[in-house]
């Protein structure tokens, strides 16, 4: 018999945005967006080396937006110093020691964070959250790419009917 709520998108935009407001704050303290967290994490857990072209596209994807912001956000972190293009074939690009700092600092104030809030929740439950989770992932993202480009990039509201209230 089930109790509690049906996983549906209520409940997981509720989850993701509780999620999503505690990391903003942790990135708030340390300075940093989410794109720039995002692009970071990318730069350092890649088991490849990534060009910028790499990078800004693996970006675009992760954050679901256009290569133009991605770029930029990309931009931001190399002129911070966050991360650099290092010389040789292909021009790679790594987070440097700041970056690294940054990325480890931020990762332990929101990783205590959060085992601190699941503390109790049991093992097997968050296994089976989890796997549910990147399922569900998948199955939106290859609905995103099933989309026309337009839709993809947000609703569009229909312009009023000339002479209609506004």
């Amino acid at each position: 018999m089930t109790t509690g709520p049906i996983l549906d998108p209520r409940v997981l935009g509720r989850a993701e945005t509780a999620h999503r407001a505690l990391l903003d704050a942790v990135l708030g303290e340390a300075g940093a967006s989410h794109q720039q967290w995002i692009a970071l994490n990318i730069s350092t857990l890649s088991p490849n080396e990534l060009d910028r072209d790499r990078l800004v596209a693996r970006l675009a994807i992760a954050t679901k937006t256009d290569r133009h912001s991605a770029s930029a956000v990309v931009g931001e972190l190399l002129a911070a110093g966050l991360l650099a293009i290092l010389p040789g074939g292909g021009c790679p690009v790594r987070a440097t020691a700041l970056g690294l700092e940054l990325q480890s600092r931020i990762r332990g104030v929101f990783d205590e964070a959060i085992a601190r809030l699941y503390l109790g929740i049991p093992q097997e439950d968050l296994t089976v959250t989890s796997r549910t989770l990147v399922e569900m992932t998948a199955r939106i993202d290859a609905e995103l790419l099933e989309r026309p480009p337009a839709r993809r990039n947000g609703w569009r509201v229909p312009p009023a009917a000339p002479g209609a209230a506004v």
